[in-house]
């Protein structure tokens, strides 16, 4: 199954707000806090097991239309659906970025290990005192991850025609995650558990 596409592209010059702390609170505010996460029994496919989330499947679930509430598609959005899809679901959640040289993939992965480490101090009711941005991606993990990306560009890297420093080689990230147990989160007055 295949889920929602994001086509990534480099406009070679910089877009005021399109990465900014206030357009990365309103997707994560209206694609994750402010989700009504809706009852329903677990389906099973023939075989017994349970089928593969996608992020058009958290969306349905959670009854959300982006073309209704008018949230344009952004890497913020993919971010927060799979954020959305591990909370609830605590189903693993795959995002794959591809595209040509110079298309802008090793920034847009950045975004998206930032949004999916720093989401949950965007939560409404996380206290102001920890929201800690100090640090230039506000996660120390996050940071970690990033600083090695130079060691593989060190030995991986080649300049090309198109990009002064263009990855030679496919990169592989996991990122693991803690998920809170629902029926815990419920205790807590939190419809949407932590990550």
């Amino acid at each position: 199954r295949v889920g929602d596409i994001m086509v990534a592209m480099n406009p070679f010059q910089w877009i005021d707000g399109l990465y900014s702390e206030e357009k990365k609170f309103f997707y994560a505010k209206n694609l994750i806090w402010q989700a009504q996460p809706k009852p329903t029994k677990p389906v099973t496919e023939e075989n017994g097991n349970q089928p593969l989330a996608t992020a058009a499947s958290e969306r349905q679930a959670i009854g959300y239309e982006h073309e209704k509430l008018g949230i344009d598609p952004h890497v913020f959005e993919t971010a927060s659906l799979a954020y959305l899809g591990l909370a609830l679901g605590g189903s693993d959640q795959t995002i794959l970025v591809t595209g040509e040289s110079g298309a802008g993939k090793t920034e847009t992965i950045k975004i998206v290990m930032n949004h999916l480490a720093t989401v949950e101090r965007s939560r409404p009711n996380w206290p102001e005192s920890d929201r800690d941005m100090d640090s230039e991606h506000g996660s120390d993990t996050v940071n970690r991850v990033l600083r090695a990306n130079t060691v593989f560009e060190a030995f991986g890297n080649a300049k090309t025609l198109r990009n002064d420093n263009s990855s030679r080689f496919g990169k592989f990230t996991q990122l693991q995650f803690d998920v809170e147990d629902t029926s815990y989160a419920n205790l807590n007055g939190r419809a949407i558990p932590s990550c």
